[in-house]
């Protein structure tokens, strides 16, 4: 957690504004145990909830005994609609997917051998609307998508949930690396119509075209292939959410580095209430 970070959790408490999360993680499961950044607010903001999608339920069992308060898994696969599907299953389960793999393609580069298809089965999706309304839960503020091609999927199941989300991180491919899936462009322009817009990528992956490696490690990006994109509400309409929103996407944006935006949300809250949390923070910030 940066200094920023810290400085600025302890700043906006002063403002008295009550927060509490409500977040969306789907496909939970992290084969390198590596938390997702966006856990560190349950720690400030103990009222927050994170609930968290993987397929197999003895992996969920397993995720929530280990579960910190505030945080449940639900075994359900997260589709466009409540329907029957084929899960494409492959030689590393990370890389199983809801679309096929695009073997011919994988062929041409290295270190895709994980990618390869094993087996099929069929199962049962639902959308994360039918999830959200059966649950009765409040408003999400941020999700994060992780589900290999299939998260334009996700998004076109949760139209109604994603008006009043402030911020989303979705893996976005560049090349088909499933069959028919989705890419970067089919994602932004669903998004734009629902009020967001593009903001940054968390890093670019890829793989070299075979047989040249870099250094020896197929795993250097030479042909960039995915990466995390993150959205946010169009910057033109941000000033005209609530309060607690603001304040919330201004801690959003905070732990994911984008301090401009960070400034941006706190400095419109400032205008709305004659305060100068913004300018308090941002001399913290210079002081580093």
């Amino acid at each position: 957690m940066s200094k920023q970070f810290t400085d600025l959790i302890e700043i906006i408490k002063k403002t008295k504004v009550d927060l509490k999360f409500n977040i969306i993680e789907i496909g939970a499961f992290k084969y390198f145990n590596d938390k997702e950044p966006f856990y560190q607010l349950l720690n400030h903001f103990p009222s927050s909830k994170i609930i968290g999608f993987e397929l197999e339920d003895e992996v969920c069992k397993k995720m929530n005994n280990e579960a910190q308060p505030g945080v449940k898994y639900y075994p359900y696969a997260l589709g466009k609609s409540n329907e029957k599907r084929n899960l494409y299953i492959t030689d590393h389960p990370m890389c199983s997917s809801l679309y096929e793999p695009n073997e011919e393609l994988l062929d041409f580069y290295n270190g895709f051998k994980v990618a390869k298809l094993k087996e099929k089965k069929e199962i049962e999706t639902i959308t994360l609307d039918e999830f959200i309304n059966r649950e009765r839960i409040d408003d999400i503020d941020f999700i994060k998508i992780d589900v290999q091609g299939a998260e334009l999927d996700v998004l076109r199941g949760a139209t109604n949930t994603i008006k009043n989300v402030l911020k989303i991180v979705c893996e976005v491919e560049f090349i088909p690396l499933y069959k028919n899936q989705p890419l970067f462009g089919e994602v932004c322009n669903f998004l734009d119509q629902y009020n967001f817009m593009f903001n940054k990528f968390l890093g670019l992956e890829g793989r070299t075209l075979k047989p040249i490696l870099i250094n020896n490690n197929p795993n250097i990006a030479s042909q960039h292939i995915w990466s995390d994109a993150v959205f946010i509400q169009n910057i033109e309409k941000i000033n005209n959410i609530s309060d607690e929103k603001l304040l919330k996407l201004c801690l959003l944006s905070a732990i994911y580095r984008s301090f401009d935006l960070s400034f941006f949300c706190l400095s419109c809250y400032d205008k709305r209430h004659s305060s100068l949390y913004a300018k308090n923070w941002m001399s913290k910030v210079l002081d580093k």
